[in-house]
């Protein structure tokens, strides 16, 4: 069964996660899929585009009744490592990955929205670090993954209280980078991917403050600064 239905465009890729019986559930199945897809479009130069065909989940976390059906312990360590070894491999895909979120985002859910680069919700959704209600921590490498982004004073909190966070909480704490209206938001992801789709763009994915010296020197006098030089009438 397909977990995700693909929609190509001339400015971004599209991904809809569609788990529809399984409540929006993330599975060793489905994360097979999204490795697969990073594969396939590994070439792919365009922003990539993730939402969902829930009208209120994006992603309710792992799937308990695939856990259940494994016995003993090595088994379910087994899928959990191949699990989080899926969502680096969609982590590591060389472009701009940016989730949109319609609905709530729940356990191991918030473990995959850390692989994105961007992500914008609507305001009416929810977070939660919920691992902790069903006695677990992180499984999938989600939270060495949000300790750059929020801290890890922070993110021990958020772990140990596993409260729902509005999204206007989240916002604030720095796990989402925009509130969009939920009539507007995918107009705004239209617009957003054509700029994001310059080629300067997939030059700068590798940037960090080690690197950063680096890719200034590989980009200096490239095509783009020429043009641009070019075009200059200082």
């Amino acid at each position: 069964m397909a977990h995700f239905k693909v929609s190509e465009s001339e400015n971004h890729l599209w991904l809809d996660f569609s788990a529809p019986s399984a409540g929006n559930a993330f599975g060793l199945s489905v994360a097979r899929e999204l490795a697969a897809l990073a594969k396939k479009y590994k070439s792919w130069k365009k922003p990539v585009v993730v939402g969902s065909t829930h009208p209120s989940l994006f992603c309710s976390g792992g799937n308990l009744s695939d856990y259940k059906k494994l016995k003993g312990k090595p088994p379910g360590l087994k899928v959990n490592r191949e699990i989080e070894r899926c969502l680096d491999a969609f982590g590591a895909w060389p472009t701009v990955k940016l989730a949109v979120i319609e609905g709530d985002v729940l356990g191991g859910g918030m473990e995959w929205l850390a692989r994105f680069d961007f992500r914008w919700s609507t305001p009416s959704a929810f977070f939660s670090f919920w691992q902790r209600r069903i006695g677990l921590s992180f499984g999938w490498g989600g939270g060495r993954a949000w300790v750059s982004r929020i801290g890890e004073d922070r993110l021990r909190a958020a772990l140990l209280e596993a409260e729902l966070m509005s999204a206007t909480a989240a916002l604030r704490s720095g796990i989402l980078d925009r509130l969009i209206p939920a009539w507007k938001i995918r107009e705004d992801v239209v617009e957003w991917a054509g700029w994001m789709s310059d080629p300067s763009v997939r030059a700068l994915l590798g940037w960090s403050a080690k690197s950063e010296s680096a890719i200034f020197s590989k980009l200096w006098m490239g095509p783009e600064h020429r043009a641009a030089l070019a075009k200059w009438r200082g």
